[in-house]
């Protein structure tokens, strides 16, 4: 398999996860936020986000800042992700084996 497409399927894998899904919405308003934020916003326990949050580093999809106590989360590539976001939106949107 083509490394391209191997890495198109893993992160397709990843963001199939709702938590990890809701995690990159979240980050998708722009702001910076720390993983208890990041876990007030889904609804999710630190422990778990944070567990999250280091498969989407892994990934490339977020990165972070640490000031020596504390760790911000941004999406590394913000705009190319609210265009997926978007895209993804739109696709279920216009699929009618997801509408009600």
């Amino acid at each position: 398999m083509d490394e391209k497409v191997y890495r198109q399927s893993r992160l397709c894998r990843l963001l199939g996860n709702p938590l990890a899904f809701a995690i990159v919405a979240v980050l998708g308003a722009g702001k910076e936020l720390s993983p208890s934020e990041i876990a007030r916003a889904v609804g999710r326990s630190v422990s778990r986000v944070s567990h999250v949050l280091a498969a989407l580093r892994l990934a490339e999809v977020v990165r972070y800042e640490s000031d020596g106590r504390k760790a911000r989360y941004r999406l590394k590539h913000s705009r190319e992700t609210q265009q997926l976001l978007e895209a993804l939106a739109k696709f279920i949107d216009s699929s009618s084996a997801f509408q009600q």
